[in-house]
């Protein structure tokens, strides 16, 4: 079914494309419609899902109340919660939400084509680092980011405090007796910046903190079952720092095949706190990102034009199962 236009809206009411463009825009009881006349025209265009088309609000100056949403890796399910959280965000502000993504975190031509084509008010982009040349095709379109990377053409940026993180970890692996930590990830710019925080604060507390090293896996889970068997070679280690959630799935995965316990033999933690790291067996131990502090403040920063710069927020250790105290 194709979009109707203000044109079908005049004819189906008799009425000239002018009133029912004159309603439709807010100014029809500034020239003399009637009431009765604005609702009759209203009412019809909400039964039909009548939506202005945004190259046209764009050319008149108006807001198209359209934000692009950049997802710089779709097989992450923390974007999953920061995206539903955008959605609630923009729904209850009057938006709507375009979402598009890249492979591998480069975007190919056509990855942006939907920005270009609906004429968006604003750009939010959730992810770290990445190249960014593609962000001048925008001119003056505001661009903000959650994640790690402050760069000139991006306005604002919030981001978790990693620091803040890493010392409620190492300190909570402390508390239960856990001193010789092993951190797992993925060889990532924000991965590395994550242990390099980690390291820092395992130093500050007094405790060992051995590293995977840079290596490519084919994902999140891979890199944490390597991490397991490495660990249990070297020796030494009683509890894994790891840079996702699913990172310490396949640390606990392993662990449980070669005959290993967690919590008993090791405590395993993991970041970001997605919806099933409570639902795992057993529960993980997860670092919970304020991802409603971050929709908050890019919403407001891109509808509303408060603050640039950058900035960070605390989250939560979420303490479950992976762990608990030793009895």
């Amino acid at each position: 079914m194709s979009k109707i236009t203000q044109k079908d809206i005049a004819e189906a009411l008799g009425v000239s494309i002018s009133l029912v463009s004159r309603v439709l825009s807010g100014q029809g009881e500034k020239v003399g419609i009637s009431k009765e006349r604005i609702r009759a025209v209203l009412d019809f265009a909400r039964s039909k899902h009548y939506v202005p088309q945004s190259a046209a609000l764009a050319l008149k100056g108006k807001k198209t109340k359209t934000l692009g949403l950049v997802v710089y890796d779709f097989h992450d399910p923390f974007f999953a919660r920061l995206i539903a959280e955008f959605q609630r965000m923009a729904h209850a502000m009057g938006y709507s939400l375009l979402l598009v993504g890249f492979l591998n975190r480069v975007p190919d031509p056509s990855d942006l084509d939907p920005l270009y084509k609906h004429f968006v008010d604003g750009i939010i982009i959730l992810g770290s680092y990445g190249d960014l040349d593609w962000v001048e095709n925008f001119g003056d379109v505001p661009v903000c980011r959650v994640g790690q990377g402050d760069d000139p053409r991006i306005s604002f940026r919030v981001s978790v405090d990693e620091l803040d993180a890493a010392r409620k970890i190492v300190r909570h692996l402390k508390s239960i007796g856990r001193r010789n930590l092993f951190y797992v990830s993925r060889k990532t710019l924000v991965h590395k910046a994550r242990f390099e925080a980690n390291l820092s604060v395992a130093e500050e507390e007094g405790c060992s903190m051995k590293f995977l090293g840079e290596r490519d896996f084919p994902g999140d889970f891979e890199a944490g079952c390597a991490a397991a068997d490495m660990a249990l070679l070297e020796g030494g280690v009683d509890a894994f720092v790891c840079s996702t959630d699913i990172v310490a799935t396949g640390v606990i995965k392993r662990l449980h095949e070669i005959g290993k316990s967690v919590p008993n033999d090791y405590s395993v933690v993991g970041f970001d706190d997605i919806s099933f790291a409570t639902n795992y067996i057993p529960s993980i131990t997860s670092f919970r990102q304020p991802v409603e502090s971050f929709a908050s403040l890019a919403m407001n920063f891109i509808a509303k034009g408060e603050t640039k710069g950058s900035f960070i927020r605390r989250g939560e250790l979420i303490v479950r199962e992976s762990s608990m105290p030793l009895a």
